[in-house]
């Protein structure tokens, strides 16, 4: 168990000041270069636009600062990211699993993945939550290319199976990078869309029709931003105590 030391100044007892801000020190660290295209993306004349992690993550900021003002297109924003990271890392998941299960069965051989000398690395500071996700969701698809080019080159996998799955892997990563782009950030409110105002009209017709469950505040992303100004829900105090209380305040 912690506990919190006190030291005696001038024969009495002071209680320490907890008013520092935290910082930590994030690096993402790469073997594959499939992977590390995927930090800046491409942004090369002739070719379409793929949005990288750092422009996800730059892109997402305003989605998550307008969710925060009580914006239901950028919930909604929030929500579809969440949905199609969660779908992704699935879809990697179990491509993981099957590669475990072929490499395994080569029992002539004791592997390790593959891995260079000197990996890309990058320092990570972001502002919201899922851009941390997202940086995540990018290390678990280098370490899925490792197992994919180690099992292609002991010849469990040939190469078109492992292409396929690199690719079909890379394509779920860009089309969740790509999702924050098609957001506008119009000043809506969810009081602005019950008046069916002029610019909550104007952003159905940018964005499509929220749902409804959403538009009410009753869906929300799972690690969506608080509430601030006049949609702020207000959290009721505790009038009974139970032992979960007793875990929190004593």
């Amino acid at each position: 168990m912690a506990q919190v030391q006190r030291k005696a100044v001038n024969g009495a007892s002071k209680e320490p000041n907890f008013t520092g801000t935290l910082h930590s020190e994030l690096h993402l660290v790469l073997q594959t270069r499939h992977a590390q295209l995927l930090v800046r993306g491409r942004m090369v004349k002739g070719k379409p636009l793929i949005t990288g992690l750092l422009a996800f993550a730059d892109r997402l900021r305003l989605v998550w600062h307008a969710a925060a003002e009580g914006d239901p297109y950028a919930d909604w924003f929030l929500v579809q990211t969440h949905e199609a990271m969660s779908a992704a890392e699935a879809r990697m998941e179990t491509e993981m699993k099957r590669l475990d299960l072929q490499l395994q069965s080569t029992r002539t051989f004791h592997i390790a993945p593959a891995e260079v000398k000197e990996p890309f690395r990058i320092g990570l500071r972001f502002s919201t939550p899922y851009a941390y996700r997202a940086a995540r969701m990018l290390g678990e698809f280098d370490e899925l290319a490792c197992h994919a080019f180690t099992a292609r080159s002991i010849g469990v996998i040939n190469a078109e199976q492992c292409h396929d799955m690199v690719r079909a892997c890379a394509r779920r990563i860009r089309g969740v990078f790509g999702l924050p782009a098609r957001f506008r950030r119009l000043g809506i409110t969810r009081n602005s869309a019950k008046d069916g105002s002029a610019v909550f009209q104007r952003a159905e017709e940018l964005m499509g029709v929220v749902p409804k469950d959403i538009l009410t505040g009753e869906r929300r992303a799972p690690l969506a931003p608080g509430l601030r100004g006049g949609d702020l829900q207000q959290i009721p105090p505790v009038t009974h105590e139970d032992t979960n209380d007793r875990l929190v305040f004593e």
